[in-house]
């Protein structure tokens, strides 16, 4: 393989280079098997469920732990012998010589397997440790030590270490024997997003999600300019974008940037910004061929955005929690539905969102996969969306050993839906 230099800027100042192998040389079945190069990451759900736990508890800290280097710290697993090309910098280290080619010994980042190596390192060393791992989210760990409660959640190689501050040390200490971590402190950021805590004197914790390097990326790249009157809402009310409007396509350039900006608002909405989920969603259904009315409405939801920088998903309980395991916590959702809204295809729309001790732990705008003749099947059809995120966030709570309420409530506004859920 050969190699390239990655170079960046990190949000905190930090200039970072890192080696790359070019990982798309390499050849399945010879350089790598096709079945072990996946590596899963927890969510955005379980993030906020882990959150709404540390809040609801007085004496449970949030800190970051980061593993340097973390696929360098894996191991080939299946046998793999590869060899890169002298990278550049580094040819005064082997004189002239062009046949000289170094083999890895370990996955190199950009390697196809990279990231499964380290995934499978990570899942050995926290096991040896006798960590228990959540059957609803492989990337989330708990420890029960002296009864008491705490949690790790992993994307690659961030972790987040939730509990009382005695067993988050305990949990820190046995990463530091397994790999070369560095303590990143307090929770403060995680996955690009800046995470604000606070308590009130009760104990009681508030976390603020918010995205002010993606707003100012919107800001600067696309040259938004808020003007006199910025727009209090994300879209039009009742806009509806379609595909065959008559109006002239975009050219290449245009097209690129509408991309570009959709993704970067869809990455938002998942984490920060709820309130732009429902328009997002319209104009994500147009990434292959958008128009002048899409660009038009991607625009005012560019402004709107700049306009509300300030505003965040806050995730604050109703409740403190003591840390018993007996305590039983409530999930409460609501759903709606917009029937037949699209003229292209005559899809509903589902909508809903669920609430784990008064805090929205999930929420979802999104296009039904099929065609409902009535109000009545469109409104059961988002009320099954939403059980179906409540069922995910009673089963996550249930494999760490956590207590639900049950019955959990559904809420819906269409009688016909309702009375056929109750229906036996």
């Amino acid at each position: 393989m050969t190699s390239t230099w990655a170079m960046k800027k990190k949000t905190n100042g930090k200039l970072r280079g890192r080696l790359n192998a070019r990982g798309y040389e390499q050849i399945d079945g010879q350089h790598y098997t096709a079945q072990n190069i996946a590596a899963p990451v927890t969510n955005e759900h379980t993030v906020r469920v882990v959150m709404t736990l540390m809040c609801a508890n007085p004496e449970w800290v949030a800190e970051v732990v980061d593993v340097e280097g973390a696929f360098l710290q894996g191991r080939f697993t299946d046998g793999e012998v590869l060899h890169m090309e002298v990278p550049d910098g580094m040819t005064q280290y082997y004189g002239d010589r062009a046949d000289t080619v170094l083999l890895l010994n370990v996955p190199l980042y950009g390697t196809k397997q990279a990231a499964h190596c380290f995934y499978a390192a990570l899942v050995e060393a926290i096991k040896k440790r006798q960590y228990a791992r959540s059957k609803a989210d492989p990337c989330l760990y708990y420890v029960t030590v002296d009864g008491q409660l705490a949690l790790m959640v992993s994307w690659v190689d961030d972790l987040i270490l939730l509990g009382p501050q005695k067993v988050v040390d305990v949990m820190k200490k046995d990463l530091g024997e397994a790999f070369v971590c560095k303590a990143e402190g307090p929770l403060k950021e995680f996955v690009g997003s800046k995470i604000d805590l606070s308590r009130d004197a009760n104990g009681l914790g508030t976390a603020k999600f918010t995205q002010p390097v993606l707003v100012q990326k919107l800001a600067d790249e696309y040259h938004v300019e808020v003007g006199a009157k910025p727009p209090t809402t994300p879209a039009n009310a009742g806009l509806v974008l379609v595909k065959g409007d008559g109006s002239w396509p975009l050219d290449e350039k245009a097209i690129t940037e509408y991309r570009s900006a959709t993704a970067t608002c869809m990455y938002m909405m998942r984490w920060s910004r709820p309130d732009i989920y429902n328009a997002t969603r319209g104009q994500a259904r147009h990434m292959s061929a958008p128009r002048y009315p899409h660009l038009t409405a991607l625009e005012k939801l560019m402004r709107y955005i700049v306009a509300t920088r300030e505003r965040g998903l806050v995730l604050r309980p109703n409740r403190t929690w003591d840390g018993s395991m007996g305590h039983k916590f409530v999930i409460h959702g609501r759903s709606d539905s917009d029937y037949a809204a699209n003229t292209d295809d005559r899809r509903s729309i589902s909508g809903g969102r669920v609430c784990l001790e008064g805090c929205p732990v999930t929420f979802r705008s999104q296009t039904q996969k099929f065609v409902t003749l009535s109000v009545t099947e469109a409104e059961g059809a988002a009320g099954v969306m939403t059980a179906q995120d409540m069922l995910y966030v009673y089963r996550l709570l249930e494999s760490i050993g956590l207590q639900v309420e049950l019955p959990m409530l559904l809420e819906m506004d269409n009688k016909g839906a309702v009375d056929l859920a109750n229906n036996w």
